[in-house]
């Protein structure tokens, strides 16, 4: 069942990637009596064919045997659970520098399109190729949070029922009908699609958490005092009394203005999907970026890799990787209308459901 092992040395752990030849969930790995649990669980099966395991060096010796326990998904019926033997060489290593580069998909952009769309607030259509010169479409918005800022946008703009879903323009609609002026707008969190659409990490909105209070996730906030933030309640522990609202993402990809997670090693990660992310520069204004993908003569996607180096360019010293894939769409108001700026993936597929429902999303809103 094992396809691959890779073993990458993050410095205080060991960083092990167990592709299989088909989707399984419930991983774990056994060694040295300590039981690891697989990074993403069946809550979240973004990718079943990927499991991630952290080992501490101290556990970690070279020549090491694992078992690897998982349960099969082939058929209900003759679902079981099952294990096999890995080895854990020490000589097996890959170097993060390595992966990094092999991720970078040479974005280059040749043309934009800039457009103001309020006082601090703009947006630019970017035509870019790759370092195959297929084409790569980009779009970002930049607010300098002086006359905007960050909002978080749910269902009805609720705030009490964690499975409920809407489309981008349903959750701008229900603000607006509240008294926001809503400029423009973002997907945020992943959810639990093939479940109950919980979301998956920290939401808060209005002061309130409306769900995972204990998520270990990084999230982008807006405080009370107004300013933005993209950390974690591991690096931020007494943060969330401060937070006005939050929505999170998965990998944090940039962190003091250098490459943090970029998930290296994993498919997720290298694998070229459309993309959204959310980042902050030194001077507390946000940045969005969203990249379409899956649309070869439109555009290719891109790595967590190509994202993180975007935003650095950008001038970003932190940012997160947001829902992406189908759920890829950013929004922005002209005249008075919302307009889909971008090319979201289910649009290309029949039997989708084209503009997709999310749990949540970052709207940009007028101060007042």
């Amino acid at each position: 069942m094992i396809s691959t092992l890779t073993l990458i040395d993050t410095g205080n752990s060991v960083k092990a990637v167990i592709q299989t030849k088909y989707p399984v969930n419930r991983a774990s790995l056994f060694l040295n009596d300590v039981i690891f649990k697989d990074e993403f669980n069946e809550d979240e099966p973004y990718d079943l064919k990927a499991h991630v395991f952290h080992i501490p060096k101290e556990i970690f010796r070279e020549g090491s045997e694992a078992v690897f326990s998982y349960r099969t998904l082939l058929r209900p019926k003759l679902q079981s659970d099952r294990s096999e033997t890995v080895l854990l060489p020490g000589s097996a290593f890959v170097e993060p520098a390595d992966l990094l580069s092999g991720t970078n998909s040479g974005i280059v952009v040749q043309r934009s399109e800039e457009e103001q769309l309020f006082p601090g607030l703009k947006c630019s259509d970017l035509f870019c190729v790759d370092s195959d010169n297929a084409p790569v479409r980009l779009f970002t918005v930049e607010a300098d949070m002086k006359n905007v800022t960050v909002y978080v946008g749910t269902k009805n703009d609720g705030v009490g029922n964690t499975r409920a879903r809407a489309t981008i323009p349903e959750m701008v609609q229900a603000a607006e009908k509240k008294g926001k002026n809503v400029l423009a707008a973002v997907n945020a969190d992943f959810f639990d699609i093939n479940g109950d659409f919980h979301p998956a990490g920290l939401c808060v909105k209005n002061g309130a958490v409306i769900a995972n209070p204990d998520s270990k996730r990084p999230f982008i906030g807006v405080c009370k005092d107004g300013s933005a933030v993209i950390t974690s309640l591991i690096e931020s522990p007494g943060i969330l009394d401060r937070l006005d609202c939050a929505a999170s993402g998965l990998e944090m990809l940039l962190k003091d203005g250098e490459i943090y997670d970029v998930a290296l090693g994993e498919p997720f990660g290298y694998v070229r999907h459309p993309r959204s992310a959310v980042g902050i520069r030194n001077d507390g204004s946000v940045v969005v970026l969203e990249v379409d993908g899956r649309i070869p003569k439109h555009s290719n996607g891109a790595t967590l890799t190509d994202l993180a180096l975007f935003l650095k360019s950008m001038g970003c010293v932190r940012a997160l990787n947001l829902d992406g894939g189908g759920s890829s769409a950013v929004y922005t108001k002209k005249d008075g209308e919302l307009q889909l700026r971008t090319v979201p993936a289910d649009l290309f597929f029949p039997t989708a459901k084209l503009i997709r429902k999310d749990f949540n999303s970052l709207l940009f809103i007028e101060k007042r």
